[in-house]
């Protein structure tokens, strides 16, 4: 009896041992990568995404955009000490970003903010996408049309 015994707790123990060997060599040879290296590739794919959609607005529109700027949401924040009075062109773009795209929402200016004329592009949930002419009328911005057209769905 003790024989039997003592030959299960042996094959029992050795199996136990090699399945820790193989699960701890299995972690330190190219288990999951790590968090930076996950969220680098997430930020290159989204860039990468972003591209794509604005390509097929551009194409869609057949825009032109050389001479234009691209401006951000964070390019309109003001900064701590800044006189509303004096920057009411930022201010009068920034509601343009309110709302939900797929990708990211694109805001144009021609010569940057002291010129005139600006698009807006977007593509809408649904995949139609969307340009916004806007003009500069005085110190703000103004949206003069909306031209909205059926476009594929970018997943």
């Amino acid at each position: 009896m003790n024989k039997r015994l003592f030959l299960f707790l042996l094959v029992f123990s050795s199996i136990i041992y090699v399945t820790t060997i193989l699960t701890v060599s299995a972690n330190t040879n190219g288990g999951k990568p790590t968090k930076s290296i996950c969220v680098e590739e997430f930020k290159e794919k989204g860039k990468e995404f972003d591209s794509n959609v604005l390509k097929d607005i551009i194409k869609s529109y057949n825009l032109d955009l050389s001479g234009y700027h691209e401006f951000t949401h964070e390019d309109l924040n003001l900064k701590v000490g800044d006189n509303l009075n004096d920057h009411s062109d930022k201010i009068s773009l920034q509601h343009l970003f309110v709302g939900s795209s797929i990708g990211s929402m694109r805001l144009f200016l021609e010569n940057g903010l002291k010129e005139t004329k600006g698009y807006f592009l977007y593509k809408r949930i649904s995949g139609n996408n969307v340009k916004k002419d806007l003009y500069k009328m005085g110190k703000i911005w103004v949206v003069m049309s909306v031209d909205e057209v059926k476009a594929n769905k970018l997943e």
